[in-house]
This record gives structure tokens, C-alpha cells and sequence, in this order.
């Protein structure tokens, strides 16, 4: 499934890298609905692997969607899950 998190994030940055260049907006339209099928396909891959890993998943609930400095979350975040 991490392979799954990667390629996902590949696919996505493919689309954003086109979508950046298209001079044809019913082209850049198509673009953007497969991208955000890569989203969708990206957050149920991750998902399922902090359903597996409680660590990873208590990291990030303490660092994404918050106020503040990331990188101080992050060292927060990682110093609550030891």
C-alpha cells in the first residue's frame, strides 16, 4: 500500500504538471476530473495504512488540519507517539 500512497502522488503531480501547460480547457477539464480521482484513490490508500500503523496515524492527527508551525507540530506529533 505505500507503493500504492507513491504512485498515487505520482499520477496526481503527472495531472498538475499538465494541466499547468494545456492551452485547451475541455483538456484541462478531463485533467482535473482524473486528478481528482487520483485524490480520492491517494486518501483511501493512506487511510487503510493508518488504519494499520496507529503510530503514523497518531502523528498525523496531531499535525495535519491544525493552526500553527508545521514543522513544530510535526516534532510535537512525534514526541506524543514515543
Amino acid at each position: 500500500m505505500i507503493k500504492g500512497v507513491i504512485e498515487e502522488a505520482e499520477a496526481i503531480d503527472w495531472y498538475e504538471q499538465h494541466k499547468s501547460v494545456e492551452k485547451d480547457e475541455e483538456a484541462k477539464s478531463i485533467m482535473k476530473n482524473a486528478q481528482e480521482e487520483e485524490f480520492k484513490h491517494f486518501a483511501m490508500d493512506l487511510e487503510f495504512l493508518l488504519r494499520k500503523k496507529p503510530k503514523w496515524r497518531a502523528i498525523m492527527q496531531n499535525v495535519l488540519f491544525k493552526e500553527g508551525d508545521i514543522v513544530e507540530l510535526g516534532e510535537a506529533a512525534e514526541e506524543k507517539a514515543d
